[in-house]
């Protein structure tokens, strides 16, 4: 052999010893990285338990399992899941971006009991103003309560009262901090029994169907806001302790704030120290309902939702936001309350909503048809103190 041919034979074997190191190098690297996880939900099957059954390492969805608290034969989950399914489907014509994929959500009556015996604020305001012996109400904002609380036991809330309510409200709570008051909404839901059920505190009153949708739909990358004409710092309070939410995905009524220093000086003239303290104020912003809703969305999100939940005409407005997306597939989704042996359904009111929804294109949910639980075991409907009242006097 000549020297340039082993010359040559020595660097081809050189030259293979290097690719062959790095080479294995990269899959050594590569090995030793974790695989991403999806996030855990309940009833889907993780990675590692995929891996270790010999399946593919995809997770496969089963309503039955995922979302237990719905009947397994829901024509209208079904649908719902369709929809998911095809708008997170990369080869689906209707694929939205995970950016792009938002949710909102009513509360009171949407995921939350709105019947024990009326929206949870003004349960709250209630016990604040007749009950809390730590407050002293005057005599006009007592009066107010007393007629809210004979409607209340009636189970029904007078329109032509809100003003007095909104004005209590703000009064009871005046100079309270964001923590503060935090607080004293989370003590009364954590230890106020939901009136008119037995077995269940107001902080547990949410629909177990609408809290499966809800994680079912941030396992698939969806961004969900809660949007409710209840005051926001109620609502951030009552979604934080019941799902985990964190207070920048919550949009409601608010209260106005000011800093602890700043007196009578317009906050726009008013530098606010390193000393102060933000606290609420007597004076509070026009609801976020019906039409607003759409202009906070726009407002504090920036993105039209695809995909959005609701259950009174406070909510319309928002359904069709999403319904009628120009840029994605759009979808409403109307909660009726016509189940009236485990909820304070109304026949009469489910029926025009049923109408309402066919109208607009919204998928209906049927409390009574579509779930197979509302609150979960060891929850009862009791009787509301009209009803009592109605017992006794027989």
């Amino acid at each position: 052999m000549s020297a340039r041919k082993s010359g040559y034979s020595l660097l081809y074997i050189f030259m293979s010893f290097v690719v062959g190191c790095i080479l294995a190098g990269i899959v050594a690297v590569t090995l030793s990285k974790p695989s991403p996880k999806t996030p855990a939900v309940p009833g889907q099957t993780s990675d590692a338990e995929a891996t270790a059954e010999g399946e593919e390492d995809v997770i496969a969805f089963d309503p039955a399992l995922m979302m237990p608290s719905w009947n397994a034969d829901s024509r209208t989950l079904a649908k719902l899941v369709d929809y998911v399914e095809d708008v997170c489907n990369p080869v689906s014509r209707n694929y939205v971006e995970p950016a792009d994929r938002i949710a909102t959500f009513d509360m009171d009556g949407t995921v939350l009991c709105e019947k024990a015996p009326v929206y949870v604020d003004y349960c709250m305001l209630m016990h604040r103003v007749l009950e809390d012996p730590s407050y002293e109400a005057d005599a006009e904002t007592i009066a107010a309560l007393q007629q809210i609380r004979a409607n209340a036991d009636q189970g029904f809330v007078d329109g032509d009262l809100n003003d007095a309510k909104n004005s209590a409200l703000v009064k009871a709570f005046a100079g309270m901090t964001q923590a503060e008051f935090a607080d004293y909404v989370t003590n009364f839901i954590d230890t106020t029994e939901a009136e008119g059920f037995s077995g269940m505190v107001y902080g547990q009153s949410f629909y177990h169907p609408m809290a499966e949708v809800i994680n079912y739909l941030r396992a698939h990358e969806f961004n969900v806001y809660f949007v409710s004409a209840s005051e926001r710092e109620v609502a951030r309070a009552i979604v934080a302790y019941g799902l985990g939410f964190e207070p920048d995905h919550v949009i409601g009524t608010d209260i106005v704030f000011a800093a602890t220093g700043q007196g009578d000086v317009a906050p726009s003239d008013y530098t606010v120290t390193q000393d102060d303290e933000l606290v609420l104020t007597a004076e509070m912003l026009p609801e976020v309902g019906k039409g607003n809703k759409v202009v906070y969305i726009q407002r504090e999100i920036g993105k039209r939702p695809i995909l959005a939940f609701g259950n009174s005409s406070g909510d319309f407005a928002m359904l069709n936001y999403a319904q009628g997306n120009p840029e994605h597939k759009g979808m409403g989704v109307l909660i009726v309350a016509d189940d009236t042996v485990r909820e304070y359904g109304e026949e009469r009111k489910a029926a025009s909503m049923r109408e309402e929804a066919d109208g607009e294109g919204w998928l209906a949910v049927s409390m009574r048809d579509d779930w197979a639980t509302i609150y979960g075991e060891g929850v009862e409907k009791t009787a509301l103190p009209a009803d009592l009242e109605l017992a006794d006097a027989a």
